[in-house]
């Protein structure tokens, strides 16, 4: 059950009691309340950066070899020699990697 509501005649007229009688009601208006200072959330750290690779995947999904992007025709030429030898079927698919920086050159 809820509490009864309060009369706002009745808590009006004690509140003009009060201010009668000299008693402060609250803070003062006119000097604005500090805020508290919010821990806030924190900065989502940024993602790596990814480049796009050809892979030459057997049937269970496992990559056999990896070929740069602009090597799609070396990454087929494997799958296929792959599939001639008699190693299994072998698929070419895009797979993103995350950017490995040699340290010679700058992320920036």
């Amino acid at each position: 059950m809820g509490r009864r509501p309060l009369n706002r005649r009745d808590l009006r007229a004690a509140a003009e009691a009060a201010e009668a009688r000299g008693i402060p009601q609250g803070p003062d208006p006119s000097r604005p309340r500090p805020r508290p200072e919010s821990s806030g959330r924190p900065k989502p750290s940024a993602t790596a950066r990814m480049k796009v690779v050809w892979a030459v995947c057997d049937v269970g999904g496992r990559t056999v070899a990896t070929f740069d992007y602009v090597d799609k025709a070396a990454a087929e030429a494997r799958a296929a020699d792959l599939k001639a030898k008699g190693k299994g079927m072998h698929f070419v698919r895009p797979v993103k990697e995350p950017i490995g920086y040699d340290g010679a050159s700058s992320p920036d």
